[in-house]
């Protein structure tokens, strides 16, 4: 290694504490896996479908299509669904929707058949609109994701023992949209009187014997019973943090507008999210005016007339159809668009993990969101983005895959109680299609030879196995990636459109990684600037063929060899 390298990782071990030196020495405890895959750590292609949409016509998009069809109706075909709703979304289209099935299973004789216009309980799919209007609120001002509880609901009291050191610590907002509050799932909790000879009176209410709580009922109900954690400790999922969620933000929005505002959870989405998108299947209540849409499940059909009440509209009360959720994911998939409800900066900060079982390698919660890993067809781990509802007789997934820009929805009602399988199939089935359609615009918009017009200057860049790769980097006669200690490529980091980093990082004895992402994500802007512009950043621009590869540090545009 240089000399110079060398007192750079010295300086790096002296800044982080002596700990990074020893990182680069530790020993390999994996010798039955391939050092370089594991302790690697490659840049995927970014999302270029937020800013050109794939076709929906696509061969590879359309094959996918029909087999997930073909995928879809041999399920239905074992007879325990009787409606069943799905669609395949992109940023700006629909690659797959299909309706099977009837309206009312308990009629199924003489009844209708499913459409994308069929209104489904969504149950804990109703967290979803929650925390999105939390957002929209956050956005005009209105809260802080850091706000206590008691900010806006005085009546908000919860009970942990006294001696504890968080006796004192307020609930936040936040902690209810992550599941970290420590509130009980389903409160008021039924008594299980004949435990431990059944379980007559578990569950949530109605379920446990219990009505739907009134605000009331359910503040006293946290009041009385203990904390399942202190707040913060362990993610505890919570329908009750969430219905207190929901109020909380009526109630903020009201302190800061007035009494005018909407006096309802229900009021206050329908003003703020369902009408701006035009949701019109979107609702908490069965009328005369929608209960010909509204699905009715042979199992317990009676849920479909279910009032949750305000206290826990916010947290499983909600209806949507299909044509909806497709809405709502095209806005999540592009948040920069015009129908969308929140910046691209809020998307962003909304799609981070928060916490990450230790137990696993595949399963997280995020900002509401139930995270899990899935390989692409790269075998490389991915994230997949759901929030998942299931009540009897209803079942839903809304799930996107932000990496690659698409998402899926499921409704179904019948007795087969698995939405989310049936999503993480067609994910499996879909992202073969997408990921190689993604490799191919990404080629069309940086892969080839580039070198400027006095022929000081050249680069080639190439996909591989999903990763941006810069080779051969010549800069005013100078070859660069040496001078790195790189190998003979390095992969392209995005930071954002048509803008990337080489993804350095720190650099490594014998060229051999480890740790994973840790060097490169602390080294990534190590490397000094010359005019204002980082020595390891380029940044692509213009339209074929015209396009152009530029290295702003040392004033160099490319363009590509036809």
């Amino acid at each position: 290694m240089p000399l110079w390298l060398n007192l750079l990782v010295g300086l790096i071990s002296l800044i982080l504490g002596g700990h990074f030196a020893g990182l680069l020495s530790l020993p390999v405890f994996f010798a039955t896996v391939d050092e370089t895959e594991r302790f690697s750590c490659r840049p995927f292609i970014p999302p270029l479908f937020v800013h050109s949409p794939p076709h929906t016509e696509h061969p590879l998009l359309k094959a996918a299509s029909l087999r997930t069809g073909r995928f879809l109706e041999s399920r239905f075909s074992k007879r325990d669904i009787d409606s069943l709703s799905v669609a395949v979304v992109s940023p700006d289209g629909v690659l797959f929707e299909a309706n099977y099935g009837v309206m009312r299973g308990n009629e199924s004789k003489t009844s209708p058949l499913t459409t994308s216009d069929s209104m489904y309980r969504i149950a804990s799919v109703s967290k979803f609109f929650t925390v999105l209007e939390g957002h929209i609120l956050a956005e005009k001002g209105i809260i802080s994701w850091e706000d206590p509880v008691n900010k806006y609901l005085p009546n908000f009291r919860y009970n942990l023992d006294q001696s504890s050191s968080s006796a004192n610590s307020p609930i936040t907002l936040f902690q209810l949209a992550t599941h970290m509050s420590g509130l009980g799932r389903d409160w008021p909790p039924g008594n299980v009187v004949n435990w431990p000879k059944d379980l007559f009176g578990a569950g949530p209410p109605p379920t446990n014997g219990l009505p739907f709580p009134d605000h009331a009922s359910l503040f006293s109900a946290i009041e009385k019973n203990s904390l399942v954690s202190h707040p913060f400790a362990v993610p505890v999922y919570s329908d009750t943090g969430v219905g207190v969620l929901g109020l909380a933000l009526v109630a903020a929005n009201r302190i800061a507008n007035g009494p005018n505002e909407p006096s309802s959870y229900a009021a206050l989405l329908k003003r703020d999210i369902f009408d701006p998108l035009a949701l019109n299947g979107s609702h908490f209540l069965t009328t005369e005016a929608n209960k010909n849409l509204v699905v009715v499940p042979s199992l317990a059909p009676e849920v479909a007339d279910q009032d949750f009440l305000d206290a826990m509209n916010p947290a499983g009360g909600q209806f949507s159809s299909l044509r909806d959720l497709i809405t709502v994911l095209q806005t999540l998939l592009n948040p920069s668009g015009e129908r969308s409800l929140i910046s691209k900066q809020t998307m962003d900060s909304w799609m981070h993990t928060f916490h990450a079982f230790e137990e696993d390698d595949w399963t997280e919660v995020g900002f509401l969101w139930e995270i899990i890993k899935a390989r692409d067809s790269n075998n490389r781990l991915r994230k997949i983005y759901w929030k998942l509802g299931a009540m009897a007789g209803y079942h839903a997934a809304l799930a996107l895959h932000p990496g690659t820009s698409y998402g899926v929805a499921v409704l179904l009602g019948g007795h087969y109680p698995d939405a989310a399988k049936i999503a993480y199939d067609i994910f499996e089935i879909f992202q073969p299609a997408v990921d190689n359609t993604l490799a191919e615009l990404a080629t069309s918009m940086y892969a080839g030879k580039w070198s400027s017009l006095d022929r000081k200057s050249s680069a080639n860049v190439v996909v591989d196995k999903g990763i941006l790769y810069i080779e051969n980097l010549i800069l005013n006669d100078t070859d660069i990636l040496p001078m790195f200690n790189s190998p003979h490529r390095v992969p392209l980091r995005s930071t954002d459109h048509d803008k990337f980093r080489l993804d350095i990082g720190i650099p490594f004895y014998n060229g051999k990684p480890h740790m994973g992402c840790y060097p490169y994500w602390v080294g990534m802007d190590l490397w000094g600037m010359r005019d204002g512009h980082a020595l390891n950043a380029i940044e692509f621009s213009g339209d074929k063929p015209g396009r152009q590869l530029r290295v702003h540090s040392v004033g160099v545009n490319m363009f590509r060899d036809l």
